[in-house]
């Protein structure tokens, strides 16, 4: 991405985002732009090797933007402008100041799920959507519940999935994080067996292993790797971890419950052509992610994938992605 030009924009809800666009390739119906949106908790920076794997094999415009609460993108502490509706909009905006005519979507994680609904309110603007990692959540303008949802996974998987989520939405987690950047790179990218199980699906654990003195874990290749390392701490020493929190908290809170049920009166399918993305070693975005979308015909022209991976699976796959 170094040779990738970097701009800055005002959406139309006056936040400043940046973003970043590959110096050749044109947006049309028949050759789409790749727009590219990140997850948690990184920016941009997590496609810098699929986009070097991809190189010149194609010809539309490459875009990559910071997300809402990240790195060079404006970090709003209020919990209501991270909907999914106004992030979508911002993204369009985003497309639109580059004159895209047409786009392909590609998500990891949370990224994931917003590509999903930036598909939903500006369909006609995409010709195929990528999943990484995280299937098709449905939208529902059902509350979201943590504690519920943590009973049915513990009943379904054998383990609470989402019992991070406790962490991350308490009052006290930025400012732990905040303060043991190194430890938190351990919690994220830690080479252990069944290590983000044993820390993100396990009451209490990750907070646990990050205030306490136990010895460092070994981490995955890739993530000793220094440039993926000194890249996160300069952006979470300089910007802090609060804002990048912010999308369990609008989950928790209904925000997000509240946008979805901007689109229960239109249609819920994918209609183009949708590449889901698996990962067998990701512990958290399990594949049965995908299944009531499955189920109730919502995903026509799905084609499903398995990487060898965990969950940060393009900075440990990015060739495989890139193919």
């Amino acid at each position: 991405m170094e040779y990738f030009q970097k701009k800055e924009i005002n959406t139309r809800r006056s936040l400043k985002y940046t973003y970043y666009v590959s110096p050749s390739g044109r947006s049309t119906k028949q050759c789409p732009a790749l727009l590219f949106v990140h997850g948690f908790p990184d920016s941009a920076h997590l496609w810098k090797d699929v986009i070097r794997e991809i190189g010149d094999k194609v010809s539309g415009q490459i875009i990559i933007p910071d997300c809402l609460g990240y790195a060079g993108t404006d970090k709003p502490t209020d919990t209501g402008l991270y909907s999914f509706h106004g992030q979508a909009d911002d993204m369009v905006d985003i497309l639109k100041c580059e004159n895209v005519q047409s786009a392909v979507l590609i998500g990891h994680d949370w990224g994931s799920v917003l590509a999903q609904r930036i598909y939903l309110h500006h369909r006609a603007l995409f010709s195929a959507v990528i999943l990484l990692n995280t299937g098709y959540m449905v939208p529902s303008d059902q509350f979201f519940d943590l504690a519920t949802v943590n009973e049915v996974t513990t009943k379904a998987f054998g383990y609470p999935q989402f019992s991070y989520w406790d962490f991350f939405t308490a009052s006290d987690a930025a400012e732990i994080i905040d303060a043991r950047l190194e430890r938190m790179w351990q919690v994220l990218h830690g080479d252990v067996e069944d290590w983000m199980k044993k820390l993100f699906c396990v009451p209490n654990a990750m907070r646990e292993f990050l205030v306490s003195s136990r010895k460092e874990v070994p981490l995955k290749p890739y993530a000793q790797k220094a440039e993926w390392r000194d890249a996160f701490l300069a952006q979470f020493r300089r910007d802090g971890f609060s804002t990048s929190l912010e999308m369990y908290k609008a989950t928790v809170t209904n925000v997000q419950a509240q946008s979805d049920s901007r689109l229960l009166s239109e249609s819920l399918v994918i209609d183009v052509p949708l590449l889901f993305i698996i990962c067998s070693r990701d512990a958290v975005c399990l594949p049965q992610l995908m299944d009531t979308a499955k189920q109730q015909g919502l995903v026509p022209k799905l084609k499903e994938v398995v990487l060898d991976a965990a969950h940060w699976s393009p900075m440990e796959k990015p060739a495989e992605i890139a193919s």
